[in-house]
């Protein structure tokens, strides 16, 4: 390619270059803040459990709850409060989230799980096991004796029965006695 010799000739090629230069860098910053601007809770839950963050969380009853999200899908997250202690809270109850450290998150993340709510609350208790619920305001703790994709019933500790509406349960509590529950 031959230099360009003539100073108008350059003049103009390296204002046309100038100018490209600049809509580019307008073009990225447009994109870099309509990229903030969609970021999801979805999204920032899954970046969340992708750096296996230590967080606090608000639920929409105003409950807090603090841990690390070890999973997150598009319906809920298993928040790991401690070795033996997991909850699975539907996404819908959480209210607000804020990381214990500081981390730049976009909240484009991709969710480990695709799930509906009922399916990811089958995929993490079992038949026989000890769980607390929370079904809006209302706390209920039993042994699960049944579950299906629409109803979860449990044999409470005084000999009863409680039967929830798995749609309407915002968090579920798991305790496993000395270890962590390996799903």
């Amino acid at each position: 390619m031959e230099a360009v010799t003539d100073p108008a000739l350059r003049q103009l090629l390296d204002s046309a270059r100038s100018s490209d230069s600049s809509r580019s860098r307008a073009g990225f910053a447009a994109l870099h803040r309509h990229r903030a601007d969609d970021a999801t809770l979805v999204g920032l839950l899954a970046n969340l459990a992708e750096c296996k963050a230590f967080v606090a969380l608000t639920t929409t009853t105003g409950a807090e709850r603090w841990g690390t999200i070890a999973m997150s899908g598009l319906c809920g997250i298993v928040l790991q409060k401690s070795q033996s202690d997991a909850s699975l809270i539907r996404t819908a109850a959480i209210a607000s989230v804020r990381s214990v450290s500081h981390l730049r998150l976009d909240g484009d993340g991709i969710p480990q799980a695709s799930t509906s709510w009922p399916t990811f609350v089958a995929s993490h208790i079992e038949l026989g096991e000890e769980i607390s619920l929370m079904v809006n305001t209302q706390h209920v703790a039993g042994r699960v004796v049944g579950l299906n994709r629409s109803l979860l019933s449990l044999a409470t500790p005084n000999g009863g029965a409680f039967y929830a509406v798995v749609d309407e349960i915002d968090e579920v509590s798991i305790r496993v006695p000395g270890s962590i529950r390996h799903d």
